[in-house]
């Protein structure tokens, strides 16, 4: 940690201060030494075997960024504060500001950080009325899955973003770039996109199968007789969509397909049935977000497949309630599906 205890006041760790002061943990009141050398800034350490729950071992990483960071706010008039302890709540964020009337936690994450534990310290935020932004370092640089990103999504400008420090660079790094669509990094060309989504489900079904394509797999054939490569059109989510599943989006879509044949023609939903509808189809699938509310990624999914539906004329809308108008053709070859793509494409 950074700050301590030293003659009533708080100190900040440098090679300025008296190395054998009598420094103490804000939060458990113990003792605490000044550490420093070659390879590793100042900071204050507990003694060995030492028990505070107010502290976890830091790595030079997050002892650097929360520094670097810290100096940024400061540069930028932003009055941030050092590992303030909350005792309301028992939290100490890496460092809390004041912006307006809203006060704000910043939350350095170099480590591994499950959910659960995310949402408890979130949970405590929130019931002190504080803002938290959880920004991370160089171990999450690399390629995250789906469950990472959805974990970490913070509404940035009013999208989604992930929120990065770089230590070597003392820069923040914002990124947007992680919509996708289904089995595929392109964002334009969707008749190459859907080639790519046909290869991958007649791949994933014959040569490399799991059990969440073997289930969708074997009701579609039962239903339609049918392989998965041969979903009508419809399936396919040509338009890219932040993540929000643990499977491609593709199959939860077929699954709804499937789904809608359960019903006769001209059944109709309300439009809050239609929604749990759509997430029924995928309760065991959909992410649970740790910093925004659970449907704010979810309903841009259903709203775009609602959408896709009805301009396939596969469900209308009246009067607040979807109707299945008519039933979506499986295709006897998937080329048949790229010919009508590409003749949109043309049109």
């Amino acid at each position: 940690m950074l700050i301590a205890m030293g003659n009533k006041h708080l100190v900040v760790a440098s090679e300025d201060i008296q190395a054998k002061g009598n420094y103490r943990c804000p939060g458990c009141q113990q003792p605490v030494l000044l550490r420093h050398g070659k390879h590793r800034i100042p900071h204050f350490a507990h003694k060995k075997h030492a028990l505070c729950g107010f502290s976890e071992g830091e790595t030079l990483e997050h002892l650097q960024g929360k520094k670097q960071i810290y100096q940024w706010l400061k540069i930028n008039k932003w009055c941030p504060q050092l590992e303030v302890y909350l005792p309301q709540i028992e939290q100490r964020p890496d460092i809390l500001l004041k912006r307006k009337s809203q006060r704000i936690a910043i939350e350095f994450q170099c480590s591994p950080l499950s959910l659960e534990r995310m949402l408890e310290r979130n949970t405590g935020y929130q019931q002190a009325g504080i803002t938290v932004w959880w920004i991370l370092g160089a171990p999450y640089f690399r390629r995250l899955g789906n469950q990472k990103i959805v974990q970490f999504t913070q509404i940035y400008k009013g999208r989604p973003a992930l929120l990065f420090w770089n230590t070597k660079t003392a820069r923040l790094i914002i990124k947007h770039d992680y919509w996708r669509c289904s089995y595929s990094n392109l964002k334009f060309n969707q008749t190459l996109i859907m080639k790519k989504q046909i290869s991958m489900l007649a791949n994933k079904q014959y040569h490399q199968p799991s059990n969440e394509v073997n289930e969708i797999a074997i009701a579609a054939f039962k239903l339609t007789g049918r392989t998965l490569a041969q979903c009508p059109l419809v399936c396919h989510d040509l338009v890219v969509s932040w993540p929000t599943m643990a499977k491609p989006i593709i199959l939860w879509r077929i699954g709804v397909i499937l789904k809608l044949m359960e019903f006769p023609l001209f059944f109709s939903w309300h439009s809050n049935e239609w929604k749990k509808l759509l997430i029924v189809t995928g309760r065991r699938d959909w992410l649970c977000p740790g910093c925004i509310n659970v449907d704010m990624l979810r309903m841009r999914v259903i709203q775009q497949y609602t959408n896709d539906l009805i301009d396939a004329g596969v469900i209308c809308y009246s009067n607040d309630h979807f109707i299945l108008c008519r039933r979506p053709c499986w295709v006897n070859s998937p080329k048949e599906k790229l010919k009508i793509q590409q003749g949109k494409r043309s049109a």
